[in-house]
């Protein structure tokens, strides 16, 4: 009934239409499935990073301020709003790029932004720095004591950066 040329030369022409409808529309900005963001367990990303350091680039997203008060051992500062220079020179192959803000949502948007721009060798620390500091895990910083209670991080109700175990600070 048809030739088979005819058959392959309108699917080429809908494939062809097809992509032309969606890289030359809005279409191309409807997202149908919400991205993942992969997750890491900070006991489990702790014990690997001690064992292999070079593997990974232990990114703490939170503004400076917070960070010299107190972070995970290991991290560099780099707050969120510094990530659009930075990605330049971060790699997007060789090494994974660990993410770690107060509770996990600084650091979720800072994921999310390297992936838009091609990385995807990102994790995040689940739950945070609140989940580090809950887990025993080490950190340091001007405001780090020897057994300090959770939350204690910074005394002054005042502090927008201070860790506290009943809200999730993520100032950005």
């Amino acid at each position: 009934m048809y030739s088979i040329r005819a058959i392959v030369s309108v699917a080429a022409v809908a494939v062809l239409a097809t992509l032309l409808l969606v890289y030359l529309t809005p279409l191309k900005w409807i997202t149908v499935i919400e991205p993942t963001i992969r997750d890491i367990d900070p006991i489990e990303f702790q014990a690997d990073f001690a064992k292999n350091p070079d593997k990974y680039i232990f990114i703490d997203v939170r503004p400076e301020s917070a960070y010299n008060a107190l972070h995970a051992v290991g991290s560099i500062s780099m707050p969120l709003h510094t990530l659009y220079d930075q990605r330049r020179v971060l790699p997007k192959r060789g090494k994974t790029i660990v993410l770690i803000c107060s509770g996990g949502r600084a650091s979720g948007v800072g994921y999310s932004y390297l992936q838009h721009y091609g990385f995807f060798n990102i994790r995040r620390i689940e739950g945070g720095i609140e989940q580090w500091i809950l887990k025993e895990l080490p950190v340091e910083g001007t405001s780090a004591t020897q057994n300090a209670p959770v939350g204690s991080a910074s005394s002054d109700p005042a502090d927008p950066y201070r860790i506290a175990s009943s809200q999730s600070w993520c100032v950005t």
